[in-house]
């Protein structure tokens, strides 16, 4: 069977194409339109791009799987809103007298119709044709969104007998889901509904601290850190137990001050939240945290942005404390302790650190396409397994998105008309620019899925330099000073880096620094000691291995500085022509892209 999975008109839009079974292309939308997150689109142009990749026409695909059991809008959703205490909120359908604005139950009406199925199947028509694909429209089945997630965490572990969890914002009802996977039998053994959402809860606090919800989540996760060192001073780590507490194997949620409500402040949280928040503290008002730290990281308002960094830090602990709480109470159900895990929650390396610390699973996988992106995926190994195809998809690599020969390269740099130098051998040339104190762009292979550059599209710095980061901050990334850096190291050499070491390759789990590390590379080890590597076999990314080999040879550190290869804002590049044009914009001094080196 020929399926094209995808996820459209939500967050992160993607399309995959399953042939018998075996996913043999996948990319995000952004990554083609150049519009970080594309939120709301149809994935036009990555789906044009999967069935050209294969030589594929609309006409040879037999199923089309949707990753949203939009079966059930607009009325079973409906009566499920009902039946939950979440209809108990009486501020969700009666105006809130104290402000204006409360929008909480046009917001329901609209999600209940935008997801009507002939209104999705239309939809998908007309974007298919828009998109210049003629013929006969594939069948389409809508299928069930925690159970899409739970599909591709599962099918791309290489776990037999497994517990499955998926936490994100929500799916149709559902925002927890524990699976138990025993034969390849998924049996459902835990379950949140709206609005009883992790991700709710941590995306309120990503907008109230001045952020983009649903794409800046990791901003804050960075910023909790710096809350370490005040953890006994820290007040809100016990008044937010108002708002989730952890009881006999359960969470109990208050959902009075997430996301439905009276919203006249910020959609994503109610005006009872800011209440709740300066009823403690009035200076802690709505803010974005950037306006009390200038680039040059110097601070504005140390004391009020030590307030802020209390809250973030709380906000993380309380995420750590319920995902261990959930997964050890699914352990102590069933006594298996291997755990695959999606949804956009699971992007949070450092509860995924906890939980592989405090929850009792022997072995963690995190998809490392979490988010909606990589549920295209997980819909289309559902629908390919009704029809009799062995899913089975273990992931080692994950580059499976665009790529480009020597050829396509050579002819955009020359129509740029830009000078340029052949490498023969690009692992130990590059190795070479490193050591000599260069910051690259390395473009070599397919693109990556996922929001983490992992040896595809990553702009790259040894670490033998100590104030790297800052240079990356100022002249490339024009990030965040207090976001983290991450290392890519070697498997064979983790060990010696990293306290209980596992494998990472996704770079989705965070680690401990030995105290070594923080000597040799103190650019890639955050303020509370921990990193968030990405562990580099030679059978999974020969290339990728080899370069980092040749520059642990003439540095003596064996591992790199990784970060995406984008600026701020931008999405990854994905074609020569992004990647010669971010080289151009920004401070980076070479591209090493295919064969080709190309300098300032």
């Amino acid at each position: 069977m020929n399926i094209i999975g995808l996820n459209a008109f939500g967050q992160n839009p993607s399309a995959c194409l399953l042939i018998d079974g075996k996913l043999v292309s996948f990319s995000h939308e952004e990554r083609f339109n150049r519009m970080k997150g594309s939120h709301g689109l149809f994935p036009s142009q990555a789906l044009s791009w999967c069935l050209k990749q294969n030589n594929f026409a609309l006409e040879d695909i037999d199923y089309i799987a949707f990753n949203w059991d939009c079966d059930k809008y607009p009325f079973k959703i409906f009566t499920e809103l009902v039946k939950s205490r979440f209809s108990k909120n009486k501020t969700i359908f009666k105006k809130d007298s104290s402000f204006k604005n409360n929008s909480s139950a046009v917001n329901i009406l609209d999600h209940l119709v935008s997801y009507n199925p002939k209104l999705i199947k239309e939809k998908i028509r007309d974007n298919l044709r828009m998109a210049g694909h003629g013929g006969e429209i594939p069948k389409i089945i809508f299928v069930n969104h925690h159970l899409a997630h739970a599909y591709q965490a599962y099918y791309q572990s290489d776990f037999k007998d497994s517990l499955v969890l998926v936490a994100d914002g929500h799916g149709e009802e559902n925002c927890i889901s524990g699976y138990k996977v025993v034969n390849e039998n998924f049996i459902k053994i835990i379950g949140y509904n709206i609005p009883n959402s992790l991700g709710w809860f941590y995306g309120a606090f990503t907008a109230y601290l001045g952020f983009h919800a649903n794409r800046d989540e990791g901003k804050l996760m960075g910023l909790a850190a710096y809350g370490e060192k005040r953890k006994e001073v820290n007040p809100w780590i016990e008044r937010l137990d108002k708002l989730i507490q952890l009881k006999n194997n359960h969470l109990e949620f208050d959902p009075k001050f997430l996301k439905y409500g009276g919203n006249y402040y910020h959609p994503r949280y109610t005006n009872l939240l800011v209440k709740f928040i300066t009823s403690y503290d009035q200076e802690m008002v709505p803010i974005n945290v950037n306006q009390l730290v200038l680039h040059n990281g110097k601070l504005i308002n140390k004391y009020l942005l030590n307030k802020y960094i209390d809250l973030a830090y709380a906000v993380q602990t309380k995420l750590e404390e319920s995902l261990v709480h959930i997964v050890k109470g699914m352990v102590q159900q069933t006594k298996i302790t291997k755990l695959a895990y999606a949804g956009g929650v699971a992007l949070n390396c450092k509860a995924n650190q906890m939980i592989l610390a405090k929850s009792g699973v022997s072995e963690i996988f995190v998809h490392p396409a979490s988010s909606d992106d990589g549920s295209s995926i997980g819909a289309a190994f559902y629908v390919a397994r009704e029809t009799g195809d062995s899913v089975r998809n273990v992931l080692k690599n994950v580059q499976i998105g665009a790529s480009f020969s020597n050829d396509s390269i050579l002819k955009t740099i020359k129509q740029a008309n830009l000078k340029f130098k052949h490498i023969d051998n690009v692992p130990t040339a590059t190795a070479k620019y490193l050591e000599e104190g260069n910051i690259i762009g390395w473009f070599q292979g397919g693109a990556e899925m996922g929001p983490r550059a992992l040896g595809g599209r990553s702009i790259i710095a040894s670490l033998n330099d100590a104030i790297v980061k800052d240079k990356i901050n100022e002249r490339v990334k024009f990030r965040e000073t207090w976001r983290p850096y991450c290392p890519s190291i070697l498997a064979e050499e983790q060990a010696n880096f990293v306290e209980n070491s596992v494998d990472t390759p996704f770079m989705v789990v965070a680690a401990n620094a030995k105290k070594n590390l923080k000597n040799v590379a103190p650019s890639i080890v955050h303020i509370d000691n921990t990193i968030r590597p990405q562990t580099v076999n030679k059978n999974s990314n020969k290339l990728w291995h080899e370069m980092i080999s040749q520059q642990n040879k003439l540095t003596g550190i064996p591992m790199i500085l990784n970060t995406s290869f984008n600026v701020r804002g931008e999405p990854i590049v994905n074609s020569p022509r992004d990647a010669i044009r971010t080289f151009f914009s920004c401070g980076l001094d070479k591209l090493v892209i295919g064969n080709y080196v190309i300098s300032k």
